[in-house]
């Protein structure tokens, strides 16, 4: 597969007299097509409710292939787990597949399904490439056409009810000219998800973690480190634990991928709440976590952390363990003054 280095800067909005303090990243998408270059893809808000359930640990609602609105049991901590008629199923099988389409129409963030779906593509292959500035988790096939054809569109797809066969569309790309391919040929193709510098490591080996192995068998993962420094296993596929929080520091120095905690942390934030805001105009899905802080003396902003906790394994014992998942660093920062009440949030883009 071919590595993907994306690594956008991330922005920081201030505004109402310096009072609302915004910080700002995004994810990014490709297809990875044998024999081309990656073809970036278009997120679906169905992405944005599915990472927002994971990291608050909370079921979420998706739109299925037809537009109907389902319940996705993102509670469970992972992507594995689909109910249906009966309560008692688990899900078997890797949940995110690719389907190609001929149809071609623009893709937009409320698409759930593809313009003219045709044929599903297997997956059996899921990795999770790191470097020192940006991590890529890989979903890819090998298959066989029996038939020529002209594709013009793909999706990453999920299974999120096992029992009935229900899924939803995560991301869309098409491509001109038409991908063709010949009958019986075996191509290797999928599915990249990059993650800039702002997120860590630890981020993208939990979702990693949450898209592979048994809901019934619970297993020991990748490491990560919590925010204490300590070690754990986590813990394949229960990953998510939730409880997610926002913490402020004073340090600006530039994010890596293996940050662990803020430099210099100096609060949680209040009254957090968090939100997905789909925006048609911009053609975009935002996951957006705020609050506020009020200092009793002046301190200085630096940096902005996005931590939830993630299940791990230590030494036989199983646990929530607080784990930073994305870290903003301010290009100036700022002197928050005494007294005075700042909103302050991070925004996860999708677009």
């Amino acid at each position: 597969m071919i590595r993907i280095n994306y690594n956008p800067e991330p922005k920081v909005v201030v505004n109402e007299k310096r009072r609302t303090i915004i910080a700002e990243t995004s994810l990014a998408g490709f297809l990875v097509p044998e024999g081309h270059p990656p073809i970036r893809n278009k997120f679906t808000r169905n992405m944005a409710y599915a990472l927002d359930g994971l990291i608050r640990r909370s079921d979420v609602t998706v739109y299925d292939e037809g537009g109907t609105a389902r319940t996705a049991n993102t509670s469970t901590g992972h992507l594995l787990y689909g109910v249906g008629s009966s309560s008692s199923y688990y899900h078997v099988g890797i949940p995110l597949f690719m389907q190609y389409g001929i149809g071609y129409t623009d893709p937009t963030i409320v698409d759930n399904n593809l313009a003219s779906p045709d044929i599903h593509l297997p997956t059996n292959y899921i990795d999770l490439i790191e470097e020192t500035d940006s991590n890529t988790i890989i979903f890819a096939g090998r298959w066989s056409p029996d038939a020529n054809k002209e594709y013009r569109e793909a999706g990453l797809k999920w299974l999120f009810i096992g029992y009935d066969n229900v899924a939803t569309l995560l991301a869309r790309t098409i491509f001109p000219p038409a991908l063709i391919r010949e009958a019986y040929v075996d191509y290797f193709e999928g599915y990249a998800i990059s993650l800039p510098a702002t997120f860590t490591k630890w981020f993208a080996r939990a979702l990693f973690s949450a898209s592979r192995g048994h809901a019934r068998r619970p297993a020991r993962g990748m490491t990560s480190t919590a925010q204490d420094g300590s070690k754990y296993s986590i813990q394949t596929p229960h990953a998510f634990a939730g409880t997610p929080d926002v913490m402020i520091g004073s340090d600006n120095t530039p994010p890596s991928p293996s940050d662990y905690d803020l430099k210099s942390p100096i609060a949680s934030l209040a009254n957090q709440a968090q939100v997905v805001e789909i925006d048609t105009a911009l053609q975009e899905a935002r996951i957006v976590r705020y609050g506020t802080y009020t200092p009793t003396t002046d301190v200085t902003l630096g940096e902005i952390g996005l931590f939830a906790n993630i299940y791990g394994f230590v030494g036989g014992t199983l646990a929530g363990r607080k784990t930073l998942l994305a870290r903003f660093a301010l290009s100036e920062t700022i002197t928050l003054v005494a007294g005075t009440t700042y909103n302050i949030g991070i925004v996860i883009k999708l677009s």
